[in-house]
């Protein structure tokens, strides 16, 4: 994946993973569920924050629930940048609107980023397939892609690089660890600063408008060896929609490049043939995702 930046040495003495007795194969030492009882709340102070970019109060808000160590942190909320990356943007909102990132997990990266959005790895304690607040992926997408998929089906293409990563609180697409271009699925990164080395490789649609202080304090929780890798599990309890958007797609999408929209038929149709494997207890979903894709047309 696209290279953190190394943290200062100071960082390396704090109370992290990275100082903590590790089992055979890289596990620690102390089980889940005994950390959830020795954990202590996080503690969330005021950062000064502003968005990265000008924000569009037309564009949809979406947002998540955060938990970790078993605590309740608080509401991070997102601007999707629909007006910028229409294609990439409604991928994010309508994987909210579906609840599929309600139990996914955060990967931490202190000082460069976090990592989530990744459905084939729930976090059990939280998860709960017969709640409505969650996706049942056991019945409605059993045949999940590795590390998540999109709406579309599978991956689809990088749609547009005009956004850059300049600052904190870029929301932007993981694409499969920046490696190759057109590995967009599910999974999303948060630049906790200004990464440079993301720009041209993964496609920025988003930033943090509420709720920095919270993803500024998981940092806290994360691994100086840049792994990913957290003291307490960083968990999204609930996602959705908080303001659906006002800006006309198909005018957006008009004017995104014709390699993009391209791509996006093309992911159109892998994931029309995809929807129609799905048992009947699965079609609704299908048909919701079909939607979408033919509004992208």
């Amino acid at each position: 994946m696209s290279t953190p930046d190394d943290v200062p040495d100071d960082a390396k003495q704090k109370d992290i993973p990275s100082v903590l007795p590790l089992a055979p194969g890289g596990v620690y030492a102390v089980k889940w569920e005994t950390r959830v009882q020795r954990a202590e709340p996080l503690k969330i102070t005021p950062v000064e924050y502003a968005p990265p970019y000008p924000v569009n109060e037309a564009n949809p808000r979406c947002f998540f629930e955060v938990r970790a160590g078993g605590y309740y942190l608080g509401e991070v909320v997102f601007e999707i940048k629909e007006d910028r990356a229409p294609i990439t943007a409604n991928n994010f909102v309508q994987l909210c609107d579906y609840h599929c990132y309600a139990g996914t997990m955060f990967q931490v990266y202190p000082s460069n980023w976090i990592v989530g959005g990744d459905f084939t790895k729930l976090d059990e304690v939280v998860y709960n397939a017969a709640d409505r607040d969650f996706f049942d992926f056991e019945t409605l997408l059993p045949d999940a892609m590795p590390g998540g998929q999109s709406i579309y089906g599978t991956y689809f293409d990088d749609e547009n690089y005009d956004l850059k990563h300049t600052g904190a609180g870029v929301l932007t697409m993981h694409n499969n660890g920046g490696e190759a271009p057109g590995q967009n699925g599910s999974k999303f990164m948060i630049t906790l600063d200004g990464k440079s080395q993301l720009d041209n490789r993964h496609v920025a649609f988003g930033q943090v408008i509420e709720g920095f202080d919270i993803l500024y304090a998981i940092q806290k929780l994360g691994d100086a060896r840049q792994e990913g890798e957290t003291y307490q599990r960083v968990t999204v309890e609930r996602c959705g929609v908080r303001k659906p958007s006002s800006v006309n797609v198909q005018a957006s999408a008009s004017r995104a490049s014709t390699k993009s929209l391209r791509a996006a038929r093309a992911t159109s149709i892998r994931q029309n043939r995809y929807a129609s494997s799905i048992n009947g207890s699965g079609r609704q979903i299908g048909r919701q995702f079909g939607t979408f894709s033919h509004a992208c047309m």
